[in-house]
């Protein structure tokens, strides 16, 4: 496995690569791997170490930083939304002469390849949305009044930190200690723009919009790895229950640190489904 560095729209994307596949078989559709806010490609070393040991030598694997994570660029316009971040997927595609690829995406990196399928549908042949964030569009009015105005408010105030600390501690309910440790410390380190910035994305991103219209183009199948928790009703997969979803039971959010050979598995079964 490589480093590289592709130019996108707004800076330098970083990025892991197992390389091109072997001339002994056929090329696979590669995998590209994109994590949530807060965190780096980092987050997929055992996901990676596992499909390794166990996908075909000529499947190849990809993980990117998102901008302004781990060492890819911020943008100077402070710009986090999935749409942007897709744009610079699609940068990574055309840099490494890909043309079709399999996408995996945690958190909001779920909404960035949902974003990715959306602007360029032809291009994903597999979308695997791990405990993907719900569509905050379906929260009833009386519930946003509630919750998440306050949090906004939060977010542009002096109660930021303790704001988002509350939210990243109800999302590792569940968890490890180890993985509880290892996000907590991303988050201290992760500058407040980019947390707020993919917050703000996320609350308005229409991710039904995109999941109806990526179905209605053939050729690109869409499944989810979750955590127990993820059941909300604005949850993805209950908006949309033809998503075939798959829970890997006892883990929090991050369940790729929480379990990560269950959650592998989980995985490639999805890539290897035939619909």
């Amino acid at each position: 496995m490589h480093i590289a560095t592709v130019t996108g729209p707004t800076g330098r994307l970083n990025l892991t690569d197992t390389g091109a596949a072997s001339s002994a078989a056929p090329p696979a559709i590669p995998l590209l791997l994109v994590h949530g806010m807060g965190y780096d490609l980092g987050v997929w070393n055992e996901t990676i170490a596992l499909f390794r040991a166990n996908l075909p030598s000529n499947q190849r694997i990809l993980a990117i930083d998102l901008r302004g994570h781990g060492a890819s660029d911020p943008p100077a316009d402070g710009d986090y939304t999935p749409d942007t971040c897709a744009a610079d997927i699609l940068a990574i595609l055309d840099a490494l002469n890909i043309p079709q690829v399999a996408l995996v995406g945690h958190s909001f990196g779920a909404l960035v390849v949902l974003a990715t399928a959306d602007a360029a549908p032809t291009r994903v042949t597999r979308l695997i949305l791990a405990d993907p964030p719900g569509d905050f569009n379906y929260l009833p009015p009386s519930v946003y009044d509630e919750q998440m105005v306050p949090f906004i408010a939060a977010l542009a105030g002096d109660g930021y930190r303790a704001a988002t600390e509350e939210k990243f501690a109800q999302a590792l309910e569940g968890s490890t200690p180890a993985t509880r440790e290892a996000v907590l410390a991303r988050l201290a380190a992760t500058p407040r723009d980019r947390l707020v910035g993919m917050y703000k994305g996320m609350f308005v991103y229409d991710a039904v919009g995109a999941i109806d219209r990526i179905l209605a183009t053939p050729g690109t199948q869409i499944s989810a790895v979750l955590a127990p928790s993820n059941s909300w009703p604005f949850s993805l997969h209950i908006l949309r229950p033809s998503i075939p979803t798959t829970v890997i039971p006892e883990t929090g959010h991050w369940l790729q640190l929480d379990a990560p050979v269950p959650f592998a598995e989980a995985v490639m079964a999805a890539l290897n489904a035939i619909d």
